[in-house]
């Protein structure tokens, strides 16, 4: 896969994804309030507004700090948010996490598999990271489904707080 990296934007062949901003939570609050899409999340439903502004604002402070994080994803040509993917630092711990959440209406199309490819070499190629781990909910098949194609393999089932999540990790082997 062919992509074109500016640290803060990233361009894949279908998407256009770049670091996101205060001025995206209204945007972002139109996908996440919707409980198809907040049943996945750690919360277990859709999101408030000011629960948004605080996501955003987490992702923000997680590039402020370590000059990488999870991208805002784009429709190149209409500029309409479709979601969000990239990388964070699991809370307390060294281990880099891929995290993706997609709109509904771009499920099942591979932008979430696309954007995940050009997370992973971000990560292998550009901040040389040894692994990358993923955490997803036991009953998401679509989500584990994005994974293995992207080239993650399961390792074990956690309760995490009360949630019952699938891990995954993808190894550089270079």
């Amino acid at each position: 896969m062919s992509i074109h990296v500016n640290v803060k934007s990233m361009n894949t062949k279908r998407l256009y994804m770049r670091k996101p901003r205060l001025e995206d939570v209204d945007a972002f609050y139109q996908i996440v309030k919707n409980n198809e899409v907040g049943k996945w999340l750690a919360i277990s439903r859709g999101m408030s507004r000011e629960e948004t502004e605080q996501y955003i604002g987490k992702f923000i402070a997680h590039w402020n700090e370590h000059n990488f994080g999870v991208w805002l994803i784009f429709n190149p040509i209409t500029r309409e948010m479709m979601g969000h993917c990239g990388l964070r630092y699991i809370d307390g711990t060294e281990d880099l996490e891929i995290m993706y959440l997609l709109d509904p209406k771009f499920w099942g199309k591979g932008y979430a598999t696309e954007a995940a490819h050009a997370s992973i070499q971000y990560a292998f190629h550009d901040l040389k990271v040894k692994k990358l781990t993923a955490r997803i909910r036991i009953a998401n098949e679509k989500s584990k489904n994005v994974l293995e194609k992207a080239g993650f393999k399961y390792t074990h089932d956690v309760d995490f707080d009360g949630h019952q999540l699938s891990y995954y990790e993808y190894k550089n082997l270079f």
